[in-house]
């Protein structure tokens, strides 16, 4: 493998079909096929905005919620809900609880980029609430950070890379329902921060 160490850029240019850097003073130009570089964009640490696709598959679950709770004669069924104490400021977009003895009460909260700030202010919230038991944070991108912030009593899942802070066994059963009526078998679990990850040698 040969290395060359970028000192300086000096012009970015994009045409139709390729991507050109021009760095070090001029004496290296780094050529990009398009597929090539939109790859490299999309895999990069910070989540960027989403596509018009991704925020539409994210209102289609939303909505897909919504209908599934009517059709399955929910006995809790309520959007924009109130979360934690009197002085919290978060909402929940939906709350659903399924009819039946052992049902769990679950809120949902749609955004187009899930970060993990959002993670940890809900958490405070759902800690001082005495209705919603868990709770997803939906994005249509979701960070690394709120993928890993995960638990118990709070999940994220990102519509990008079909990811999700637990497997699709631990989901509410009427989300893992409604993702798999709209192809989502492939949905890649993230573990949590501080799960040891050990690898065979």
């Amino acid at each position: 493998m040969r290395e060359v160490r970028v000192t300086s850029l000096e012009r970015f240019e994009a045409t139709d079909g390729e991507v050109r850097i021009l760095a070090n003073s001029g004496d290296l130009a780094l050529v990009f096929p398009r597929e090539v570089w939109e790859r490299a964009l999309s895999e990069t640490i910070s989540p960027q905005e989403p596509t018009p696709e991704e925020i539409e598959e994210l209102l289609a679950l939303k909505q897909r919620l919504k209908e599934h709770a009517r059709e399955n004669s929910f006995a809790t069924a309520l959007e924009e809900v109130p979360c934690g104490d009197s002085d919290s400021d978060y909402q929940l977009d939906l709350v659903l609880r399924p009819a039946g003895m052992l049902a769990v009460t679950t809120g949902y909260l749609f955004l187009p980029v899930v970060r993990a700030e959002h993670m940890a202010r809900l958490r405070t919230a759902l800690e001082e609430d005495g209705f919603v038991e868990g709770a997803y944070l939906v994005g249509a991108v979701a960070e690394e950070g709120a993928l890993a912030a995960g638990d118990e009593g709070l999940k994220a899942l990102s519509v990008r890379g079909r990811r999700c802070s637990s497997s699709r066994f631990e989901l509410a059963p009427e989300l893992w329902q409604v993702l798999a009526e709209r192809g989502w078998d492939d949905l890649k679990p993230v573990a949590p921060v501080g799960i040891d990850q050990r690898r065979e040698d």
